[in-house]
């Protein structure tokens, strides 16, 4: 298994594994110690069904809890994401996010495999947290260490949000209601529980306040850490291909989905992985 660097920020490419195979405790150690140090990993040309995708991610973590839109039939922790070439809606994945950050316990990481992706456009662009945290000013790092974030589906899966009713012409099933309107709260920075480096933990499309500021105040904080967090100097983006497999540490790094395909069909495959409570330790 070796190692090869995405782009001078982080990420990296995963040569010479073949996961249809099947992986040891030791390789799975070596990825699982990979992806900590490098956020992202890319797995280029497996060859995958359902069941072995579902495997692999077994054998990195234990499977964690996907709300609001029904899984694939028979395999109850794999979502199908699918947006179909005549697709106009709004699409999943769009805003610069970290997957399901409104959970108490938000996923420790996500995979997704490609099944079919348009010849040009349908990236996935990623933004370092780790960076975008060490390069605040130490006063600013001071102030952030002492908040907390408020996290919420409303926006996204509450009934007035952007996915709150149902649409007949999405591919996907996915169904908001009421429980994406509670709160969670979490540090806005927090400690990875394997290596201990500290990185922010806000994202655009969940977190909504911080807890004991005011509306103007946490607006305004937050709209400051959105912007800097998703600087060009922080990102990566990932070219799909079919066959295609990425993990990304959702501890660290927010994603976005491009939306730039229109009129071509994009189809994958997606697992998330249990995670633990965000502390700053």
């Amino acid at each position: 298994m070796e190692i090869k660097p995405l782009t001078g920020a982080f990420g990296a490419e995963v040569l010479d594994v073949d996961l249809k195979s099947g992986i040891g405790t030791e390789e799975s150690r070596l990825i699982e110690a990979a992806l900590a140090e490098n956020v992202v990993l890319v797995f280029r040309n497996q060859d995958l069904d359902i069941d072995g995708f579902e495997s692999f991610a077994a054998s990195i973590g234990d499977f964690g809890e996907t709300p609001f839109i029904t899984p694939v039939e028979g395999h109850p922790n794999v979502l199908r994401v699918i947006r179909e070439a005549e697709e106009t809606g709004p699409l999943f994945g769009s805003g610069w996010h970290s997957d399901w950050s409104f959970q108490q316990r938000p996923p420790s990481a996500t995979l997704l495999y490609a099944l079919e992706v348009p010849d040009v456009g349908g990236d996935t662009a990623f933004t370092n947290q780790y960076l975008a945290f060490e390069s605040l000013s130490e006063p600013m790092q001071s102030i952030l260490r002492g908040l907390k974030g408020i996290h919420s589906a409303e926006r996204s899966y509450g009934p007035q949000g952007t996915f709150g009713r149902p649409d007949p012409d999405s591919s996907m099933d996915i169904h908001g209601d009421e429980s994406a309107v509670v709160h969670q709260t979490h540090p806005l920075v927090r400690s990875h529980p394997l290596t201990g480096r500290q990185s922010l933990f806000v994202n655009e499309v969940y977190t909504v306040g911080i807890e004991g500021m005011t509306n103007t105040e946490s607006n305004s904080l937050l709209e400051f850490l959105f912007e800097h967090s998703r600087q060009i100097a922080f990102t990566c983006r990932v070219r799909w291909t079919p066959g295609t497999l990425t993990i990304w540490d959702n501890r660290a790094t927010q994603h976005f989905a491009i939306n730039d395909y229109a009129g071509s069909k994009r189809e994958m495959y997606r697992v998330t992985l249990a995670g633990e409570q965000p502390a700053l330790s």
